[in-house]
């Protein structure tokens, strides 16, 4: 999906957009826009459908909306989240969008879901993620019950995650999210209070469902990962560039 689904009315509304994309301009001028940034386009049976349908409800609402599937950076599986999630905010800051909704590929939400997290008003907002066997299994710092409304917390997983672009501005030009470890969603929360003084919000009235349990792959063990290194490079730590084993190397080389 090259630059993404855009919700338009009319042919003549898209060839206006086509000439503001030339020119340089913001391709639109409207409030409440959001961009819903899928982290790539591996989606799960009956997600995308799902994420099109609440794209459509919400342009119908009066909204404009612009589905686009970040482009998968990773090397190795999940290893560049961080980098994708900062280009997808980049792109939201660059063209102007109001919103930005993180959404993976694995989420089925209502359609009215995007709609009814924007009408809370709140920089930060995330509903109540579940697995498929409709528990949530602690998915957000503390813990909410369902149908208590809106809670401030500390920290949520990012399957579903709405923010204002402008929380993003300090680091306009990329690098709030991380990839290394350690650098879970508990760390960025707490960055980004440090830095903004924002705290996410939780919507205890919207449930989403994530088909999968969600991957928490800054939290993989190393070993497990030099495991990897050694079936495709033959050592622990492969070479150096130089030719010099280097044990605090992030530059791993094939032996010839």
């Amino acid at each position: 999906m090259p630059g993404g689904k855009r919700w338009t009315g009319s042919e003549d509304v898209r060839r206006l957009l086509k000439q503001r994309e030339v020119a340089g301009l913001f391709t639109h001028a409207s409030p409440f826009s959001v961009l819903v940034a899928a982290m790539g386009d591996y989606w799960r049976s009956g997600c995308r459908e799902a994420a099109e349908a609440m794209c459509q409800r919400t342009y119908e609402a009066g909204m404009e909306v612009l589905l686009y599937e970040q482009p998968d950076l990773c090397y190795d599986p999940f290893d560049a989240i961080g980098a994708m999630r900062n280009a997808a905010y980049q792109k939201a800051i660059t063209e102007g969008w109001e919103y930005i909704l993180y959404l993976d590929n694995d989420v089925v939400m209502p359609q009215e879901m995007l709609l009814n997290l924007m009408q809370r008003q709140v920089p930060v907002i995330t509903p109540i993620v579940v697995y498929a066997d409709g528990q949530d299994h602690g998915l957000s710092i503390p813990n909410m019950e369902q149908g208590k409304g809106l809670a401030m917390i500390a920290s949520s997983v990012l399957s579903c995650a709405l923010f204002k672009s402008v929380v993003f501005m300090p680091w306009a030009l990329g690098g709030f999210w991380e990839d290394a470890l350690g650098a879970d969603e508990a760390y960025h929360f707490t960055k980004l209070y440090r830095a903004t003084g924002h705290r996410p919000f939780i919507d205890t009235d919207i449930v989403v469902t994530c088909q999968a349990p969600p991957h928490f792959p800054l939290d993989d063990r190393v070993p497990a990962r030099m495991k990897q290194h050694v079936a495709r490079f033959g050592s622990v730590g492969g070479e150096h560039q130089d030719g010099v084993g280097s044990a605090g190397s992030r530059l791993w080389v094939p032996k010839a």
